[in-house]
């Protein structure tokens, strides 16, 4: 019996930390140089939908959206393009509505035999994030709406093992929203859009 729970400890601990996450890399983390003159404050509100295959899109969880608002408040908050970063408040120069889209990909089918061969068969799934930033004035006009996407894919292989601990899914997932953001700050900073 004691055999049996170290063997099918193992086993779990294997499946565990057999996947491996790896990004497209549509976008990468630039420094930004802050213009001289006033900064505006600036006021965030992040919502998000996730679309799995082809099912229709439903609203992304509180955790999520929890997730993608701490890197958004951390990333505006260290570009220094900004006397204030607030989330969810009128009272400020300028706002952004942050919308991301996760469009999940995955077959159902290679998964569960992936399962069945305790992950001698790979299989794949992706996680493609699009994100569309609309910024307004202090009156509420619309002044920019800025897109950028990128996505991730976890593989699960027993092999994957050995690459786990350098390309975890919070570990690229994370990667992934700082960049995505802070191309957003690049290229609305690159068009004048908050002066």
């Amino acid at each position: 019996m004691k055999h049996l729970n170290k063997l099918l400890s193992l086993i779990v601990f294997l499946l565990v930390f057999s996947c491996a996450t790896f990004r497209e890399g549509n976008v990468s983390y630039q420094k930004i140089e802050p213009s001289a003159g006033a900064k505006k404050s600036i006021s965030f509100v992040v919502t998000g939908q996730v679309k799995l295959n082809e099912n229709q899109p439903v609203p992304q969880n509180a955790n999520a959206l929890g997730s993608w608002a701490n890197v958004v408040k951390a990333e505006f908050t260290a570009s220094s393009l900004f006397s204030d970063v607030k989330n969810n408040e009128k009272s400020t120069d300028l706002s952004v509505d942050i919308n991301i889209q996760n469009n999940g990909q995955f077959s159902q089918g290679l998964s569960i035999i992936t399962g069945l061969t305790l992950y001698l068969f790979p299989s794949s799934a992706t996680d493609e994030f699009v994100v569309e930033a609309t910024f307004k004035n202090k009156s509420g006009k619309e002044i920019a709406k800025i897109q950028k996407r990128d996505s991730v894919s976890t593989w699960s292989h027993l092999t994957l093992i050995f690459v786990y601990p350098f390309k975890s899914l919070s570990n690229e997932v994370y990667k992934c929203q700082k960049d995505l953001i802070n191309s957003v700050l690049v290229e609305a900073n690159a068009k004048g859009v908050l002066k």
